[in-house]
């Protein structure tokens, strides 16, 4: 027996080439194609899942962020309405910056009529009045106010 190898032997199908099989090739681009109808609207449903759930979160952060944003704005307000409190500002004023109440031979009664201030009478007796209806308890240090003179270069 002659060896496969042998030099003097003629190899006539020393490379079997394979004729392609129409009919098997149509069938493999039936099922690639379709997988493909079917792996697509799968993806795009999925793709779309997934960004509802992220948009969802995203949602759900910014109702969380509002919230407490309203929390603090809630406390900022009744710091501020503490803050601006008569009472609060009154005992500041005596404590922090030594101020007391005028003498009444030191306060004029006046009302502010067109950006000028009108004394109504003499000094008051008694108490000192507080602000009631547009009359004003003021010190006897005040002048009218001349607005057109700061209005002027």
């Amino acid at each position: 027996m002659r060896s496969r190898l042998d030099p003097k032997r003629l190899h006539l199908n020393a490379r079997l080439v394979r004729e392609k099989d129409r009919a098997r090739a149509r069938e493999l681009r039936r099922l690639l194609l379709a997988c493909a109808a079917i792996a697509v609207p799968l993806l795009v449903y999925v793709w779309q899942r997934v960004d509802f759930i992220r948009v969802s979160y995203e949602i759900e952060d910014l109702e969380r962020q509002h919230r407490l944003e309203r929390e603090a704005n809630e406390e900022l307000r009744v710091e501020r309405s503490h803050l601006r409190s008569p009472g609060r500002i009154e005992g500041l004023a005596r404590r922090q910056l030594g101020l007391t109440e005028p003498s009444p031979q030191d306060v004029r009664r006046v009302v502010l009529i067109d950006g000028t201030i009108d004394e109504l009478g003499g000094p008051v007796a008694g108490p000192v009045p507080r602000r009631r209806g547009g009359v004003i308890a003021a010190s006897a240090a005040v002048a009218p106010v001349d607005r057109d003179a700061e209005a002027r270069p």
